[in-house]
């Protein structure tokens, strides 16, 4: 099917202007002047974007790929140093812990009514009632509060770590 310039700019979603820098480009098939192949044209335009879209690999130089490398190790040890440090903490352990913390709360709490009940079945002073209620509730909450740095460090010791690093730069 053949179209005019401002058709096929219209199907395309681009200014008229666009569409014959694409003609220059051999992107669009103009068949003659003023007119265009609309099928071979939308093709066209679709692989052109496609091509468009696709990262391009830039090539290096041995140089810049060793600086690249240089950085990338740097970067690795930094976190590294952090995990040892417990300023860093895997997700998966995060994931875990907080899993875990958060099952005993919510354990704790349910059972706050079975445990406190017996405790204030005879008590008639509202204020009483609520003391020893927020006891347990706080109690609870508190299993949350005791953070320890050492429930998320990995086995995993510094010497290992180093080893690992080694053998990493001996592949390259």
């Amino acid at each position: 099917m053949e179209v005019n310039i401002q058709t096929l700019a219209s199907c395309l979603g681009i200014s008229q202007r666009m569409v014959r820098q694409l003609v220059e480009d051999d992107v669009v098939v103009r068949t003659r002047r003023g007119v265009y192949d609309l099928e071979h044209s939308v093709q066209g335009y679709i692989n052109f974007k496609i091509t468009q879209a696709k990262p391009k690999k830039k090539e290096m130089t041995l140089e810049q790929v060793k600086t690249e490398h240089e950085f990338i190790k740097m970067r690795k040890t930094e976190l590294t140093v952090k995990t040892l440090e417990s300023k860093l903490h895997k997700a998966e352990d995060v994931e875990r812990i907080w899993t875990g913390m958060a099952s005993a709360v919510k354990t704790r709490l349910l059972a706050i009514p079975v445990k406190v009940s017996p405790e204030i079945a005879g008590i008639e002073d509202k204020a009483q009632i609520q003391k020893v209620i927020s006891r347990e509730v706080a109690d609870a909450l508190n299993e949350i509060a005791e953070y320890n740095p050492a429930d998320f460090v990995e086995s995993l010791s510094l010497e290992d770590e180093l080893e690992e690093e080694n053998e990493t730069e001996e592949e390259y």
